[in-house]
């Protein structure tokens, strides 16, 4: 397994992202403190120099694992799910774009808060599912020709009201068919809504692309009561080889955060 840092040039204060900042010192940091990777968060494609941050990957030996997409969501509202079909076609542009970005970057893009909510109204809730499942087979077409892995989120019922537990994910993986699309598990969500983390986990055996690794309290590793070790033993137990990223709050600083995670993570790992 690798470990990423997660990165974005500006993000709100509550927003767990480990560093905030230019792209270079993000990779200077991540290359120094021995991580393997990092997962990049945008609003826009166009809000990083791709061949900048290609280079940067390069010549720190880095991996981009996936981007980040929440901010389009969060910030400009626009979502998979959305009565309006202009704005779902919105939301579809936007990934494609970011699925362009991936393909050059040889990266990953995420699917979580864009895929949108529900609502609350019963006579709305089939026909936005409906809408968001069609939204995103078009954005599985559009990565399989650009040759990207598209990363489902599963999110917390406070956060989202779809998808919110693994098996859900799933479940929508399943119908939707592509195969570009792969789960993303991330443990804070997971503890809010699994009852078995490790159990979850064994059932997504190959399904799983990556994973968001955060501590109980949405700091890294070793800083919460989650138990991790476990995690990790069940990921280890499924084969997967994919990027551990920390989308965590900066805490207490991003640098002695860093270095605290891939310390606590490696030693377990390193454990029988």
């Amino acid at each position: 397994m690798k470990i990423a840092i997660t990165a974005a040039l500006d993000a709100g204060r509550e927003a767990p992202i480990l560093f905030r900042g230019e792209m270079e010192e993000a990779f200077a940091l991540a290359a120094e403190l021995g991580y393997d990777g990092v997962e990049i968060h945008l609003q826009h494609p166009q809000d990083i120099d791709r061949i900048g941050v290609g280079e940067l990957a390069r010549r720190h030996g880095l991996g981009v694992p996936t981007l980040g997409t929440g901010m389009a969501a969060g910030r400009e509202g626009i979502a998979f799910s959305d009565s309006d079909p202009a704005i779902r076609a919105r939301a579809v542009q936007r990934i494609c774009s970011q699925i362009d970005l991936a393909s050059f970057l040889h990266s990953g893009v995420t699917i979580g808060l864009i895929y949108g909510r529900l609502g609350s109204d019963p006579a709305m809730r089939e026909e936005k599912r409906e809408a968001a499942a069609d939204c995103l087979k078009e954005c599985c077409r559009h990565a399989e020709h650009r040759g990207v892995t598209l990363f489902l989120e599963a999110i917390n019922r406070y956060e989202m009201d779809q998808l919110v537990t693994l098996d859900e994910a799933i479940e929508c993986l399943q119908k939707v068919g592509s195969g570009s699309l792969k789960l993303l598990a991330d443990t804070f969500h997971m503890n809010i809504e699994e009852v078995d983390l490790p159990g979850s986990l064994r059932r997504a055996a190959g399904l799983l692309g990556h994973v968001h690794l955060s501590d109980s309290n949405r700091q890294v590793p070793g800083h919460g009561h989650l138990d991790v070790k476990a995690v990790l033993d069940a990921l280890r137990s499924i084969r997967f080889e994919g990027y551990l990223a920390f989308e965590v709050l900066p805490l207490p600083d991003p640098v002695s955060a860093a270095r605290d995670g891939i310390a606590h993570v490696r030693h377990l790992l390193s454990m029988p």
